[in-house]
C-alpha cells in the first residue's frame, strides 16, 4: 500500500495522540487513579455532549472567542505600530525601549490585579489583559523584522526613488513580513494562553474559562478536561489559518 507524502506527516501526526488515548483508557480503567481525578475518556465525551445540548456550551465558546479575537485584533495592531516605530527611528528606540524593556519582564498575569482595580471586573478588563499579551511578540518581531531589512534594500529603494511611506511600503514591509507574521502567530498563541487566566481571575457569567471553574468548584474533572481540549482546539485551528494565511502571502510577496 503506497501512502503519498502528504499523508506521511498527517499519519505521522496523529500516532502519539492515538498512544496517549489508548494509555489513558488503560489507566483510566484499571482503577489506579481515582475517576475524579482522571476521568475515563468516554466519560469526557459524554460531559461534552451533555454540555453542548444543555449548557448553552455554544455560548461559552461565543464569549471566549469573541473575547480573544478582540483582544488579539487591539494587541497586534498597537504592537506594530509600536515596533515598526522604534524599528524605524533610532530616537523613539532611545526613548521607548528602555521602559517597554522593563514592563515586559513582569509576568501578564502580574498586571491583573492593577487592571482591576482601575477597570474593574469588567469585560474591559479581560479584553486589555489578553491585548497585552498579543502586544509583546508582534512589537518583537516586527521591531526584529524592521531593523533586519538588509542596508542594500534601502540603498536600493533610493536608487528608485522610495522615500519616507513609499520606502515602508514598497521596501521595508515586505523585507520584514516573515518576522511580522511569526509575531502574529506567537501573539494569537499568547492570546490564547491567557484567555484561561482572564476569565477566571477576572470572574465572568458566560466564558470556556467559566466552565473550567465550574468543574473545579464541583470537583468535576470531566468539565475541566473539556474546557481545555476546546480551549487547545481552537487555539490550533486559529493558529493553524494564520499559519497558512502567512505562508501564502510571504509567497505572494516573493513573486
Amino acid at each position: 500500500m503506497n501512502i503519498s507524502k502528504k499523508s506521511k506527516p498527517w499519519i505521522a501526526g496523529t500516532i502519539l495522540p492515538l498512544i496517549l488515548l489508548v494509555v489513558w483508557q488503560s489507566i483510566a480503567y484499571s482503577g489506579y487513579i481515582p475517576v475524579l481525578i482522571l476521568p475515563s475518556p468516554e466519560a469526557v465525551v459524554k460531559t461534552f455532549i451533555t454540555q453542548f445540548t444543555e449548557k448553552d456550551l455554544l455560548f461559552h465558546i461565543f464569549a471566549s472567542f469573541r473575547r480573544v479575537l478582540s483582544g488579539f485584533l487591539i494587541g497586534t495592531a498597537g504592537g506594530f505600530s509600536f515596533g515598526l516605530l522604534i524599528g524605524l527611528s533610532r530616537s523613539a528606540e532611545k526613548i521607548f525601549s528602555p521602559f517597554f524593556n522593563i514592563i515586559r519582564q513582569v509576568s501578564i498575569i502580574g498586571w491583573i490585579p492593577l487592571i482591576v482595580m482601575w477597570f474593574g471586573m469588567t469585560e474591559l478588563s479581560r479584553i486589555i489583559i489578553i491585548s497585552v499579551a498579543a502586544f509583546y511578540p508582534i512589537a518583537l518581531n516586527t521591531f526584529a523584522g524592521v531593523r533586519n531589512v538588509p542596508k542594500e534594500y534601502i540603498e536600493l529603494s533610493s536608487v528608485y526613488g522610495y522615500k519616507g511611506l513609499s520606502r515602508i511600503q514598497k521596501i521595508v514591509l515586505p523585507a520584514a513580513l516573515p518576522s511580522i507574521t511569526t509575531g502574529v502567530t506567537l501573539a494569537l498563541g499568547m492570546s490564547w494562553a491567557i484567555l484561561m487566566a482572564a476569565e477566571i481571575f477576572i470572574q465572568t457569567k458566560f466564558g470556556i474559562g467559566t466552565r473550567i471553574e465550574a468543574g473545579r468548584g464541583s470537583f468535576n474533572m470531566a468539565l475541566v478536561l473539556v474546557g481545555i481540549f476546546i480551549v487547545g482546539s481552537l487555539g490550533f485551528m486559529m493558529t493553524t489559518v494564520v499559519e497558512k494565511l502567512a505562508k501564502s502571502t510571504n509567497k505572494g510577496i516573493k513573486k
